[in-house]
């Protein structure tokens, strides 16, 4: 039985209909900027990981089956994503929203350091805040040129840059706004104040979203920013719902995880911790997600989308199945009661944010990062070295 979804934004809720298998996704409005979305957005920002063709066909099925706003951002594989998302709607631009980001660098060197990464060929690329008002149109411009579109949906600052004043990021927006190169004004990984600020700053032209971290897990985002959102009527968009797979139940039984892995060192990813996850995993969210027949990763999905304020949840897809199970958390609908017992169980979850790395991982870590290096040097020296079996 195929199964075919159409995105209707007066549909009163999502609606499984048997027979010709339609399913219907509500889509959300962001605050009062004019643009919806679906309430489960696909993330590109592992967009490049795969082979090219599967990635076409991910975000392909993703589309098909209703997930239609496609969040990604310059500082994705450094550009790659962008182009590559722009090869996959290259023939269905009019039924996707694309959800971009400025004000991250990579190539200049203006600006206070973010973080530091490596490059392939094993040099440091440094990653800055950038929101000048230069930067932040030349952001726009190479975005649609890679994307290979006339607007931007929804353009949102990547992180707040201290250098530059708010007011003068809010201002060139609206001026590439007003010039048709996007429509819609948002904010990523503010605070309250900080969106308070870009509110003031924008006047008469809405903030449409900000965009920041949540889940059942990380919840910081409702002690202040949740409030401001709601009396502001401004939509939130989460990022990280699933945690890097660890509320999906995906490290369960991992002991190692790649060098090139970033969950490697963060204390979140220890076996302490990621123990302590799944027994409160296993307790609580799998069991609820049993009773509705879903995975546990829907579960976490539908839990978010139920939270005030929450315009939409932003989650990644390796494969066709996956973002199609993706999509079936916007069908789940929670009681109250059931979601407060979630709450309460990943609240009393007690992480060991200091925790340090085992002896034995330490010397096994340092002895991979020898090896990586020496294979390294050794490949610049003798080329062939790749091709033997």
């Amino acid at each position: 039985m195929s199964l075919r979804r159409i995105v209707w934004p007066l549909d009163p809720r999502p609606e499984l209909v048997l027979g010709e298998s339609l399913v219907i996704m509500r889509m959300r409005s962001l605050g009062s900027s004019g643009l919806s979305i679906t309430p489960i957005v696909f993330g590109a920002m592992g967009f490049g990981r795969s082979a090219p063709v599967e990635r076409v066909r991910t975000l392909h099925a993703a589309i098909d089956a209703g997930i239609t706003s496609i969040d990604t951002a310059p500082l994705y594989g450094f550009g790659e994503s962008e182009r590559l998302v722009g090869q996959a709607i290259a023939d269905r631009r009019d039924r996707v929203q694309i959800l971009g980001k400025v004000g991250l660098r990579w190539d200049d060197e203006h600006g206070e350091v973010l973080f530091t990464t490596t490059r392939p060929d094993g040099g440091a690329r440094v990653i800055r805040r950038d929101s000048r008002p230069v930067s932040v149109r030349r952001d726009v411009e190479q975005s649609l040129r890679r994307l290979g579109i006339d607007a931007l949906d929804l353009c949102q600052v990547h992180h707040p840059d201290s250098l530059v004043p708010i007011a003068d990021t809010m201002g060139e927006l609206s001026r590439l706004r007003e010039e048709g190169k996007l429509r819609a004004i948002g904010v990523s990984n503010y605070s309250g104040a900080q969106v308070l600020e870009a509110v003031a700053a924008l006047g008469d032209v809405p903030l449409a979203s900000v965009q920041s971290e949540y889940s059942l897990l990380r919840r910081g985002v409702e002690r202040e920013l949740l409030g401001v959102v709601r009396a502001l009527g401004v939509g939130m968009l989460a990022y990280s719902p699933l945690l890097h797979g660890l509320l999906a139940g995906r490290m369960e039984g991992r002991r190692r995880l790649g060098l090139d892995d970033h969950r490697r060192w963060d204390p979140l990813f220890h076996p302490t911790n990621v123990a302590r996850v799944e027994a409160a995993r296993e307790e609580s969210l799998e069991p609820l997600a049993r009773r509705h027949g879903v995975s546990s990763a829907q579960m976490a999905l539908a839990w978010l989308l139920h939270q005030p304020a929450v315009s939409g949840v932003i989650v990644g897809g390796s494969s066709p199945a996956q973002v199609r199970a993706n999509a079936r958390a916007a069908e789940i609908v929670l009681r109250a009661g059931e979601r407060d017992g979630l709450a309460a169980a990943f609240e009393a979850v007690h992480l060991d944010r200091d925790v340090r790395r085992r002896r034995r991982d330490r010397l096994v870590d340092r002895t991979e990062r020898l090896l990586e290096s020496v294979w390294q040097r050794a490949e610049r020296v003798l080329p062939w070295l790749p091709q033997w079996p």
